[in-house]
C-alpha cells in the first residue's frame, strides 16, 4: 500500500511538472527576450558578414577591370566569396530563429514525454522508459543551450580576429575606390594608363593588392566557418560527452529491437558444439 502511494505521489508530481514545463516554461524559452544577448551577438556577426559579402562583390568588379589576364582569376575568385559568406548568413539567420523554436520544442515537447515516459516507468519496464526519458531529457536541455553556449564560446575566437575582420573590409573598400574609375574606362588603354599615372599604381601592384585582398577573405573565411559552424558541432558533442559521464546514458545507442534481443538470447542458449 505504502509503495502504491509513492508511485501515484511521484505520478502526480510529474504530471504537474510536464504541465509547468508546457504551460510556463515553454512560453518563456520561446520568447525573444529571453536570448536578447545571443540575439544581439548573431545580429553583431551577421552586420559583419553583410560587409563582407558587398565589400567582396565591389572589389570582384573593380578588380576586373584591372588591365591583363593575370587579375580575371582573380576577380573570379573574389566573387566566389559573396557565395561563401552568403552561406555564413543563411546559418546565422538559421540559429537566430533556432533559439525560439527549440526552446519552446524542448518545454512544450521533449521534457513533457520524458515526464510521461518517467511516469509509465513507475508502473511497468522500468529501465527501457527511464533510458528513454533521460535521453530525451539530456537532448533536449543539450539542444537547448547549444546555440547560447556555443556563441560564448565563439565571441572568444571572434573577438580575437575583429580587427583583422574590420581590416578585410577596409582593404577591400580600399580596393574598390582605386578600381573603380578603371571600369568606367572601359577598354581605353590610353585613359586607364592616365588614371593609373594618377593613382602612382601599376597594373602588378594592384593585382598584388588584389591578392592581398583575397587572402584576407580566406582567413576571414575560416574564422567565420569556425565560429559560426564548427563550435557549435564541437559543443553539441561536448555537451553529449558530458551527459554520458555523468549520466552512463549513450545518447547513440540504438534501442534494441525485440526480434534481435529474443533472437540473441536464444543464439546464447544454443549448446556449443
Amino acid at each position: 500500500m505504502e509503495q502504491t502511494l509513492k508511485k501515484i505521489l511521484f505520478t502526480l508530481l510529474l504530471v504537474l511538472l510536464a504541465v509547468f514545463s508546457f504551460l510556463f516554461l515553454g512560453d518563456r524559452a520561446a520568447a525573444p527576450e529571453t536570448h536578447a544577448a545571443t540575439v544581439a551577438v548573431i545580429d553583431s556577426k551577421t552586420e559583419d558578414v553583410l560587409k563582407l559579402t558587398a565589400s567582396a562583390s565591389l572589389a570582384s568588379i573593380g578588380v576586373s577591370a584591372i588591365p591583363g589576364d593575370t587579375a580575371t582569376p582573380i576577380a573570379g575568385k573574389l566573387a566566389d566569396f559573396s557565395e561563401y559568406f552568403l552561406l555564413i548568413l543563411c546559418v546565422l539567420y538559421s540559429e537566430k530563429y533556432l533559439l525560439t523554436i527549440i526552446g519552446a520544442g524542448t518545454f512544450k515537447v521533449l521534457i513533457p514525454c520524458a515526464c510521461a515516459l518517467f511516469a509509465l516507468g513507475l508502473y511497468t519496464r522500468p529501465a527501457l522508459l527511464r533510458r528513454l526519458g533521460l535521453k530525451l531529457l539530456a537532448v533536449g536541455l543539450a539542444l537547448y543551450l547549444l546555440i547560447p553556449v556555443s556563441f560564448k564560446v565563439s565571441d572568444l575566437i571572434y573577438g580575437a580576429y575583429r580587427e583583422s575582420i574590420d581590416g578585410t573590409v577596409s582593404a577591400a573598400q580600399t580596393l574598390s575606390d582605386e578600381t573603380a574609375p578603371l571600369a568606367d574606362a572601359g577598354e581605353d588603354k590610353g585613359v586607364i594608363q592616365s588614371i593609373l599615372d594618377r593613382l602612382s599604381e601599376t597594373t602588378t601592384s594592384l593585382t598584388d593588392k588584389a591578392v592581398d585582398a583575397v587572402n584576407r577573405f580566406v582567413e576571414t573565411l575560416a574564422v567565420m566557418i569556425v565560429t559560426s559552424c564548427v563550435i557549435p558541432i564541437l559543443v553539441l558533442l561536448f555537451f553529449f560527452w558530458v551527459i554520458q559521464q555523468l549520466t552512463g546514458v549513450d545518447l547513440g545507442a540504438a534501442i534494441p529491437r525485440p526480434g534481435r534481443r529474443s533472437q540473441a538470447k536464444n543464439e546464447e542458449r544454443k549448446p556449443e558444439g
